[in-house]
């Protein structure tokens, strides 16, 4: 045991079992340590972030104050909670004064603040803003990345804590709308300096694996610092690349996260994503059952209409008397065969006469013809047409085409070739 003599400054001296009469307890450690901070001035000037502001119903107010690397637990009473002048809120950056104590029941040490005042944006919300300005820039978050959801899922991914709340109210809601639908989930950390990398590799994982329909990535609710992982550009990154379609469901419905800018959708919630991810089975059942019995009552309405017109044809006079109209039609069908015979001859006779005129006129101009008019047809010893004297000379055999024959000939003289 630690035995510290603080009036007379020895010091700490350690004390053997043997020189105690009985064991400390846990109670008795802790208010020996709180009254080593009381005999000391633990004033302080510090600077933090808050984180997890809770104002209760006494007045008092709890919180944590805390930069990118450690996190104090915080108090104001409301004695110094009433003389507050603004707002507090988590992700805000405060100076304030306080008092270190010791929480002796919970056994850790905190901060009493007396006064607090804001100090201007917080460490880690300008990290955020950082990284959000330089992925929207190169163009993470545009609409012309985001796939459309799967109308139906057949098989559902999700990448969150096997521990956390988040997981159970995905199975809860996916059980009562659609319980066919099959979940595949990756135990990954969602918390923590590892989390940011194990969120991207179960990504990937869930991309390799090939049978997943659509991913759910998150979280429950939390601190700024409980959700950071979710705003590393790692896990950006990995979604961003999935050609799974993802949503994120990080949070509660207030809180953002670079991961919600990236996804294809975000939801504010893990349940709210399990409802978007699955169509509502029972929802369907009853859309369907709408459409039966409106199917139902359209058929009925169209076979009352088919019975109606069954018995206006009945009581119809053609069927009243049929033999009547089928001797009517018997007799408009001759009248319609007559019609088409002359029809078929007046055609007929027309054709033969244009037949008989053209054969007249292509008889005219037939070569047999203008011979049988006493003209004849000179060719050359070649057999080639002579249409002209100049082809000639005395001497030439040559062959004279009649309307009855062929006689041969020599060429004696040629005359004036003007002269007939």
């Amino acid at each position: 045991m630690i035995d510290y003599d603080g009036d007379t400054g020895a010091g700490f001296n350690f004390l053997t079992p043997r020189e105690c009469e009985r064991p400390y307890t846990i109670s008795e450690v802790n208010s020996g340590i709180a009254q080593i901070f009381e005999q000391h001035n633990t004033l302080v000037w510090i600077e933090g972030e808050l984180s997890g502001w809770k104002s209760y119903p006494s007045g008092h107010c709890y919180f944590k104050l805390k930069d990118e690397n450690s996190q104090i637990p915080g108090v104001m009473w409301k004695s110094a909670a009433d003389k507050l002048e603004f707002r507090p809120r988590d992700n805000m950056a405060v100076f304030a004064i306080a008092t270190i104590s010791v929480y002796t029941k919970g056994g850790y040490y905190q901060l009493n603040v007396h006064k607090m005042m804001p100090a201007g944006e917080g460490a880690l919300h300008l990290k955020f803003e950082k990284l959000k300005k330089r992925l929207l820039e190169e163009g993470l978050f545009d609409d012309i990345h985001k796939k459309p959801l799967p109308r139906s899922v057949s098989t559902l991914g999700v990448v969150t804590s096997k521990n956390g709340a988040a997981l159970w109210d995905i199975v809860r809601v996916v059980a009562k709308r659609a319980p066919q639908t099959n979940i595949v989930v990756i135990d990954t950390l969602v918390q923590g300096d590892k989390a940011a990398g194990q969120i991207a590799k179960s990504i990937r994982a869930m991309n390799d694996y090939g049978q997943i329909d659509l991913m759910i990535v998150g979280r429950g609710g939390g601190a700024i610092e409980d959700l950071w992982a979710f705003n590393e550009e790692i896990v950006a990154r990995a979604i961003h690349e999935s050609h799974i379609p993802i949503i994120s469901a990080v949070g509660h419905e207030i809180d953002f996260t670079i991961a919600d800018f990236t996804a294809d959708v975000r939801a504010p919630t893990p349940s709210a994503a399990a409802e978007m991810a699955v169509a509502d089975t029972q929802e369907n059942r009853r859309y369907f059952e709408q459409l039966e019995t409106r199917f139902s009552n359209g058929l009925n309405r169209y076979i009352a209409n088919i019975n109606g017109r069954v018995r206006r044809i009945k009581s119809s006079r053609a069927l009243s008397k049929p033999f009547r109209a089928i001797r009517e039609y018997e007799q408009e069908l001759d009248d319609l065969k007559e019609s088409m015979h002359m029809d078929i001859k007046q055609s007929m006779q027309s054709n033969a006469n244009l037949l008989k005129s053209a054969a007249a006129r292509l008889n005219a101009l037939s070569p047999l013809a203008v011979l049988g008019r006493g003209y004849c047809v000179v060719r050359d010893s070649g057999g080639t047409t002579v249409k002209s004297a100049k082809r000639l000379k005395a001497g030439d055999n040559v062959s004279i085409r009649f309307a009855d024959g062929t006689v041969g000939a020599q060429v004696t003289v040629i005359n004036n070739r003007n002269s007939l």
